[in-house]
């Protein structure tokens, strides 16, 4: 029993022993930075910029260093308030004109390090020349030309998104199509940052493009930065044929003092209004005219008396002035109206 006991307390001690440098290695914990910040972010070559930070140690260890660098160079930072462990560092900094970014460094006097922001540099400050605040350059991005299959073939949409940092709205957004400049409006988004667009038909052949944008300063920055985009390229087509469609005659019945209006609907796939709108009523063409709707997509009607008779048929013929041309019905007619009256008459 007693030698269970001595072996018991012997494996302890060399638990011990090999566990205590692991916890004495972990007994450091890694110092905090926060309210880090550089004020003013913009300014010019003769503003004093003031980094800033708090720093503390959870072991109360002080700082062998707490630095601030801009654009990769170390400017060390002094204790302004507090205790060492636990106070406010600061820098006074001055820097030539141009855009800057930052973050914070710090490290406690057991070799432990923090980083402010972790990866990565946040930016600022921006220093302008003399009395001028610096002026940040726009961004142009994602510059694009899509095709509208479905509203319009002949439609193409320019598209490119704006972003001004200093939050200030454009002098203008541009696109130059075939070596010609257009204004394009803001689509979605903000002014100083939104997308912007612009429509317009192309004809058949090969085009090219690319952007610019125009700050309130005056700072024009162009996308793609060097040279242009290629396409698109536009193919002759064919014309699309009309078509003819909701046929209607009202009433379908009446007398020879009835007024009897015949309708249709005209729709051409390129936007072409008809050349030739007719109705055919017992063999006799009638023009017809635009009721409602677009002359490329619209409803037209004919208005007329009819004499007596069960036996009136009609038919419809459009031409688009392209060669394309639709009768409704393709073949055959109408049967219609019913006209009841025994005094006679002539259409």
């Amino acid at each position: 029993m007693r030698k269970e006991h001595v072996a018991f307390a012997t494996a302890v001690v060399l638990i011990l022993t090999v566990a205590l440098p692991v916890f004495a290695a972990e007994a450091n914990r890694r110092p905090c930075l926060c309210g880090a910040k550089i004020t003013p972010l913009q300014g010019t070559g003769r503003t004093t910029y003031i980094a800033q930070v708090r720093y503390s140690d959870p072991d109360n260890d002080p700082p062998a260093k707490v630095e601030v660098y801009i654009n990769g160079t170390a400017y060390p930072m002094r204790l302004v308030k507090g205790k060492p462990a636990a106070g406010i560092y600061q820098a006074r900094i001055t820097l030539p004109s141009g855009e800057y970014n930052h973050y914070f460094y710090a490290e406690d006097i057991r070799g432990l390090s923090e980083r402010y922001p972790r990866y990565g540099a946040k930016p600022g400050p921006y220093v302008g020349i003399g009395k001028q605040i610096y002026n940040r350059l726009p961004v142009l991005t994602n510059g694009a030309c899509y095709h509208d299959y479905i509203t319009n073939q002949e439609v193409y949409t320019f598209s490119v998104h704006y972003e001004d940092k200093d939050g200030v709205r454009p002098q203008a957004v541009r696109v130059n199509i075939d070596g010609i400049w257009y204004d394009m409006t803001l689509h979605q988004g903000a002014p100083a940052n939104g997308l912007y667009v612009y429509k317009t038909k192309l004809r058949p052949g090969k085009h090219f493009y690319y952007f610019a944008g125009v700050d309130q300063c005056g700072a024009c920055v162009l996308h793609p930065a060097y040279g242009i985009i290629q396409g698109p390229t536009v193919w002759e087509r064919g014309n699309a044929v009309p078509r003819l469609m909701g046929e209607k005659v009202d009433p379908a019945a009446g007398n020879r003092r009835t007024v009897f209006t015949y309708y249709v609907e005209y729709r051409d796939p390129d936007n072409d209004p008809p050349t030739r709108a007719e109705i055919y009523i017992n063999g006799k063409p009638h023009k017809m005219h635009l009721m409602c709707g677009k002359p490329c997509e619209g409803v037209y009607r004919f208005k007329t008396k009819l004499c007596p008779g069960i036996y009136h048929n009609y038919y419809f013929y459009f031409e688009d002035g392209k060669g394309g041309w639709y009768r409704l019905p393709e073949t055959g007619t109408f049967h219609g109206p019913v006209v009841v009256n025994d005094m006679g008459c002539q259409l």
